[in-house]
């Protein structure tokens, strides 16, 4: 198991994620990713000119995946 970060752009602004989550492959967080960028673009309050992206980073800062909110498949 390996900790993966999940920081969200959201109007330019960056969003950091100080607590990560655990899974057991990058493949597995980048799935994880693309499920909130898609619970993100369902929230009917949600903007869709706001560029928002959910991007998945591994325990080195190395970046594994990035999910544009409203075109990510999952």
């Amino acid at each position: 198991m390996q900790r993966y970060y999940l920081p969200i752009i959201h109007n330019g602004q960056l969003q950091a994620d100080d607590a990560g989550e655990m899974f057991g492959s990058a493949a597995l967080a980048s799935q994880y990713g693309a499920r909130v960028a898609h619970e993100i673009g369902s929230d009917p309050e949600y903007d869709p000119g706001s560029g928002t992206v959910v991007i998945v980073v591994d325990s080195a800062g190395v970046e594994i995946a990035r999910h544009a909110v409203g075109r990510a498949a999952w």
